[in-house]
């Protein structure tokens, strides 16, 4: 239940990044760097990267392949991040750059979404790992203990 939660609020925190700013920059008009231009066409910043391992996070831990879960998601984590290391970005459709000053509510959710993924993905292999290793009650069996 607590993988089905996360993964539910994993992905609607990513859907609602993608109707809001995610730079703010210090000229120009930043208000076309919505969420879903970003997923779009971001593909030439290292950040865009997160969202393919995003995708695959969510795919193990829906196969429920837990590690796997965890590496995908602890890499897009990483990557996301790199996100504060972009200085410039295009303030217009000619590709004139302006400085970036602050970040917008998209970036806070795409971050919010990929860490909820990569905090699921720890809780489950955590809970997976804690009831293989419980030791049986006398008045348990095998089939009991794996339901």
């Amino acid at each position: 239940m607590l993988r089905i939660i996360g993964l539910v609020l994993s992905i609607s925190l990513f859907i609602a990044s993608l109707g809001f700013k995610t730079l703010i920059l210090s000229k120009g008009d930043s208000s076309f760097l919505f969420g879903l231009i970003c997923l779009l066409f971001g593909f030439s910043y290292l950040p865009w990267f997160a969202n393919p391992l995003f995708v695959l996070g969510i795919i193990f831990l829906l196969l429920k392949r837990f590690s796997l879960a965890v590496a995908a998601s602890e890499f897009s984590t990483i990557l996301a991040t790199t996100t504060l290391f972009i200085r410039e970005a295009p303030y217009n459709e000619a590709g004139h750059m302006a400085s970036v000053i602050g970040y917008g509510a998209g970036f806070y959710l795409w971050l919010a979404s990929i860490c909820v993924l990569l905090l699921t993905s720890l809780l489950a292999t955590f809970l997976r790992t804690r009831n293989l290793t419980t030791p049986l009650l006398p008045h348990e069996s095998v089939n009991d203990s794996q339901t």
